[in-house]
């Protein structure tokens, strides 16, 4: 590759990574003329097409794809070095890209977003709510908000919420008051082959056996069932505080060993940028105490 094709790199993984080059110059600044041309230098440079140009979103070639999954992370450490080398660390600028699950974007992630541009007006954040498992190297992402996440060598991070797993209902049901007793339920997919609740609660252990009338992926939408009085349900403790103060939902007790955490994960190159360090003490700061 001749040394003069890194605006043709860059264009490429742009538009790449937003799907067409429409996403990738409102993403980038770049117009999307200058994207097209950069595009097909490269690929007249490499002698190979790298985007597939039929239908109404780009694909990548099977050159592409190759392309893409190995220069992301070295032009995305090239620009985390620019960074550190320029001597920006007191002004925190450029493009941060996150993703973030649609449980904690719909419930938090807008104060926060709000609250960093704020703070750091240089910084263009870039936040893709997904549930989907994502590669932060791979996929270009500079950090990662998971749920309970496995270790991986190869990420490092923060926890910033713990919260525990109750089970809630709405005030007008009656709380059961021997285990065995079945209640009405929402169910989570994820949860659907438990076939007993087990949780501790002020007069101590009880079971009950959940009776599903809905089950469904979106913990979301098992929060709103639950809240709007269609049956008891796990949740996280977190996300009905407000509902327990407003007294819309009522705690028959917790789920032992069920603990959630959520943890802003990032790959390790990623520790000298000041703009990702800012962002994982803002959430930790937002969800203390």
């Amino acid at each position: 590759m001749e040394r003069n094709a890194l605006p043709g790199l860059t264009g490429f993984l742009a538009v790449a990574t937003h799907g067409g080059l429409n996403a990738a110059s409102r993403a980038s600044g770049v117009p999307k003329a200058t994207l097209s041309r950069h595009v097909r230098d490269l690929e007249e440079a490499l002698g190979t097409r790298l985007l597939e140009r039929g239908g109404r979103q780009l694909g990548l070639t099977e050159e592409g794809r190759f392309l893409f999954e190995r220069a992301a992370p070295l032009v995305a450490e090239l620009d985390t070095l620019r960074e550190t080398i320029s001597g920006r660390g007191e002004t925190p600028s450029g493009r941060l890209r996150i993703s973030v699950p649609a449980l904690f974007a719909r419930t938090a992630m807008g104060a926060i977003a709000a609250t960093f541009v704020a703070r750091h007006p240089e910084v263009t954040l870039d936040i893709d709510i997904s549930d989907s498992f994502v590669d932060p190297v791979r996929d270009g992402y500079d950090m990662v908000i998971r749920v309970n996440p496995s270790p991986n060598s190869d990420l490092v991070g923060k926890c910033f919420l713990k919260t525990d797993m109750v089970l809630a209902a709405p005030p007008g049901m009656r709380r059961p008051e021997k285990s065995g007793a079945r209640t009405p339920a929402v169910i989570l997919s994820a949860q659907a082959t438990m076939r007993e609740w087990t949780v501790v609660g002020p007069t101590g252990e009880l079971r009950i056996v959940p009776d599903s009338v809905i089950t469904c992926s979106s913990m979301m939408i098992v929060h709103e069932a639950a809240r709007c009085g269609a049956g008891a349900a796990l949740l996280p403790r977190w996300l009905i505080e407000e509902d327990l103060a407003g007294g819309r939902l009522n705690i028959w007790g917790v789920a032992p060993n069920q603990q959630i955490e959520a943890w802003v994960l990032h790959p390790s190159s990623r520790l000298t940028s000041l703009k990702v360090r800012l962002f994982v003490d803002l959430l930790v700061e937002s969800h203390t105490g």
